[in-house]
């Protein structure tokens, strides 16, 4: 069996959760003899193969200068002949989708389908629903995810700086005249505002097609599967895969002195991206609040991306100061990631939208790490409050500093955390549960070739 990989970033340049999920599937699924090659677009002209950790990866282009229809996903951009060429060429049996963006977007995923090829797509992200890209109706409380044109319209608008006595109103335009308005004042800040009805409406009829070409939709937790379920998708299409670490991971031998038997401070650690969405600057802040007799260290191993991640970087350092209980370290590389886990007592994970994982969460657990992370989307479905990890209201900055100073003070409480963590899932049974799944549809989509031809 061959299997093509989509994703829109990869490998070396990009190294997300996404990424990191897909190199994890692959490894296993061609241990259990099923073969994938990743496909990735990269910025530029021409075409790219190579191997990275031993896996096949094929870069096709995106030329540079996207048009708006381009960028919003009407046409498709320019280089996609290259992958449409590709991908006949390569004969695969099953197409499996990661990711919903300009460079592996719709027009891929029609193109797997028009070559007959079964289909598979998976939902890492909730921007696959929300427009807003957080699941926090108006960025402050928890959505269910269903979409609405008043209630999204008038969230996203906000969420572009719109004041939000007018956002309702401008979420009311009928579709018909926001699409005019849109075209009309194209690239001018007036069609921001007036578009919001006819983006609303673009983005539900792109879900809803994505979900039509694919014979299986996957979501890696529970809440994504529940508003996938409210946005119609229909239960026979949908799959419940969790995620998983590698099982390397479950190798990581703890070398814990319980904390109870050392004068050190607390240990809290954060892995991840330098950004608003990540909460460093709640972690940050909370640290800050605390009494200089309260012993904690805070670690942040964290990664800056473009210009966005810099400048944030640079105002929570900012904020940090000289505190000498904040220790800004270098990004680690992936190798890296076990051993630091095992030095943390705490992991930190202050997600400020609902996360589909995070990864990082499934791996501190894996090596016995507790974690103190936001009461929110799959990090509360990984978490058990006050059994093997603490939550704490995502934004609470107050609550936050309780949080940390109630575990720098009760130690031992920090250790019966760590005892009572469970098992975590690896990738290996991901990688199991997907082979099944792509055997299902060859079996499925063999037997309508027959049928086919007997009609």
């Amino acid at each position: 069996m061959k299997v093509i990989q989509t994703i829109g970033y990869y490998f070396p340049e990009s190294f997300g959760g996404t990424e990191v999920y897909v190199e994890g599937l692959v490894n296993q699924l061609n241990s259990q003899g099923v073969s994938s090659i990743v496909a990735a677009p990269k910025n530029g002209t021409q075409e790219l193969c190579y191997e990275h950790n031993g896996i096949s990866v094929y870069r096709y282009p995106i030329f540079p200068d996207l048009t708006l229809e381009q960028i919003r996903d009407v046409t498709p951009h320019g280089g996609f002949e290259c992958f449409a060429q590709w991908l006949q060429q390569q004969q695969a049996d099953i197409y499996h989708q990661h990711t919903l963006v300009t460079g592996c977007s719709i027009h891929h995923m029609r193109q797997a389908k028009k070559l007959g090829m079964p289909t598979v797509l998976t939902v890492h992200l909730p921007g696959y629903i929300c427009l807003r890209g957080t699941m926090l109706l108006n960025g402050q409380q928890v959505c269910d995810g269903r979409i609405e044109q008043t209630r999204c319209g008038s969230c996203w608008a906000m969420a572009q700086g719109i004041p939000s006595s007018l956002a309702p109103l401008l979420s009311k335009i009928p579709v018909s005249l926001s699409a005019i308005a849109q075209k009309s004042f194209s690239g001018m800040r007036l069609a921001t505002a007036l578009a919001t009805s006819a983006l609303v409406a673009m983005h539900q009829n792109r879900l809803q097609e994505i979900v039509d070409l694919s014979d299986r939709v996957v979501a890696v937790c529970q809440w994504l599967y529940d508003a996938l379920i409210l946005n119609g998708i229909p239960k026979e299409k949908l799959v419940l895969c969790r995620q998983g670490v590698d099982p390397t991971y479950l190798k990581a031998k703890p070398n814990f002195k319980p904390i109870t038997q050392t004068s050190r401070p607390l240990r809290i650690g954060f892995l991840g991206r330098w950004h608003t969405v990540k909460g460093i600057h709640i972690l940050v802040e909370a640290v800050c609040r605390l009494p200089l007799n309260v012993s904690v260290e805070l670690v942040i191993h964290g990664l800056a991306q473009k210009d966005e991640g810099k400048a944030y970087q640079q105002q929570v350092l900012s904020r940090a100061g000289n505190d000498p209980r904040i220790c800004v370290a270098e990004p680690l590389s992936r190798a890296n990631v076990p051993d630091a886990l095992v030095n943390f007592d705490v992991l930190g994970v202050p997600s400020q939208w609902l996360e589909t994982g995070p990864l990082t969460v499934l791996e501190a657990h894996a090596v016995g790490t507790p974690v103190l992370g936001s009461n929110l989307g799959g990090i509360a479905e990984l978490v058990r409050h006050g059994v093997d990890g603490w939550l704490v209201p995502a934004s609470d900055i107050e609550a936050w500093t309780d949080a940390i100073a109630f575990l720098a003070q009760n130690r031992a409480f920090v250790d019966e955390l760590r005892q009572r963590i469970r098992p975590v899932r690896t990738m290996k049974e991901v990688g199991l549960e997907m082979a099944t799944l792509y055997n299902h549809l060859l079996e499925k989509n063999s037997q309508s070739r027959i049928q086919n031809l007997l009609s």
